[in-house]
């Protein structure tokens, strides 16, 4: 059994035990109209194309306009600029249950898994030697250019930068995030000494100044045609974003991929402040790379984004989801602070309660 598989199972066995064969009916729905609106993550572009397209072919009546961005960014469209879509499907959704909820969704769908990985081409300088163990080193090697998204508006940056300080502890060298960030940009992580250990707060500056060798790319999708055209040479990103544009990638431990909700204990000791320099910073916590959906509480169609949401909820949505390198989460889960679950979502899903995720 791979590797991914085997972590994915750490977070939703006891999902499994106790409910058996869990069995997905055909999404059904009466609406043969209308415009659904939808803001996803720049990871999930080819999933949701393909997602409607399979709608489309039922609906042919009905136009989706999918907008695809950096979900940091897009829930600050919905929250600072008053954008109305009817669904939000975010790389992070700790970031639904702590933006949207409850002023702007109700509930948080966690419906799929992805892993960090250091994706490369054979043109990447020293590809030859790159692995598990030394990636880091290649890395920080001058002259070596490589990338990470935006923390301040894209989750795989946000990820990224996380990972690199918990790389400090797993390698025991601590000049891991010094090397790769803060000496080559203005984000700076500063260590704060508890009765409980050593917490770290990462500060995202609105300029982050990338400078050396490293880029700052404003997502994670934008960034890996720079990989592909030789333009840098390595980039932290998505498991499924590096396989699908059929890069090299460097499997990191366990711990760092961020598959794993067993490292909860670990990730708690770092977090993220977006903006730091701005009055309307926010705080990013470290967690494991989940995948969630929302209706807004006032989609203009909340008929067609329930149908929709069905749709990637049933088996042919999980095919979707699965073809284009994600982990699905079967059956999907509610969040423990959501609440007025539509009734036809309801035999999709089981509560967080009857789990060992948030």
């Amino acid at each position: 059994m791979k590797r991914t598989m085997i972590a994915l199972l750490v977070i939703i066995a006891i999902i499994v035990v106790g409910i058996g064969v869990y069995g997905y009916s055909a999404y059904s729905g009466s609406s043969q109209n209308g415009t659904l609106v939808i803001y996803a993550a720049d990871s999930l572009a080819t999933p949701i194309n393909q997602t409607n397209a399979q709608f489309n072919s039922k609906y042919p009546k009905v136009t989706i306009q999918p907008t695809y961005q950096g979900s940091s960014a897009l829930i600050s469209q919905i929250t600072t600029l008053n954008k109305t879509p009817d669904i939000m499907i975010s790389a992070n959704a700790a970031l639904i249950n702590n933006k949207l909820i409850p002023n702007y969704s109700s509930y948080n769908i966690q419906y799929a898994a992805n892993e960090l990985v250091v994706a490369y081409t054979n043109k990447s300088k020293n590809a030859s030697q790159i692995n598990s163990n030394n990636w880091y080193q290649i890395l920080s090697t001058p002259g070596v250019k490589y990338a990470v998204s935006d923390p301040n508006s894209d989750p795989a940056g946000q990820y990224s930068v996380m990972m690199l300080q918990l790389a400090n502890s797993y390698y025991n060298n601590s000049t891991i995030f010094s090397s790769l960030i803060s000496d080559n940009s203005a984000i700076t992580s500063v260590a704060n000494n508890t009765t409980n250990g050593t917490t770290y707060v990462i500060n995202a500056p609105t300029n982050e100044n990338p400078h050396g060798d490293l880029t700052i790319g404003a997502d994670a999708a934008a960034l890996t045609p720079l990989v592909q055209t030789d333009s840098i040479d390595y980039l932290i990103t998505y498991k499924s974003l590096a396989q699908s544009a059929n890069l090299s990638y460097v499997t990191l431990p366990a711990e760092l991929s961020l598959t794993n909700a067993s490292f909860q204990s670990d990730y708690n000791t770092i977090q993220l402040k977006q903006f730091s320099d701005a009055n309307n910073s926010s705080v990013v916590k470290m967690q494991p790379i989940i995948y969630g959906i929302t209706i807004l509480n006032k989609a203009p169609d909340k008929q067609l984004a329930e149908e929709y949401v069905q749709l990637m909820l049933s088996s042919t949505g999980i095919n979707i989801t699965q073809s284009n390198y994600l982990i699905p989460i079967t059956p999907a889960i509610l969040t423990n602070v959501s609440t007025n679950l539509p009734s036809s979502l309801q035999s999709y899903i089981v509560n967080a309660s009857a789990t060992n995720l948030p």
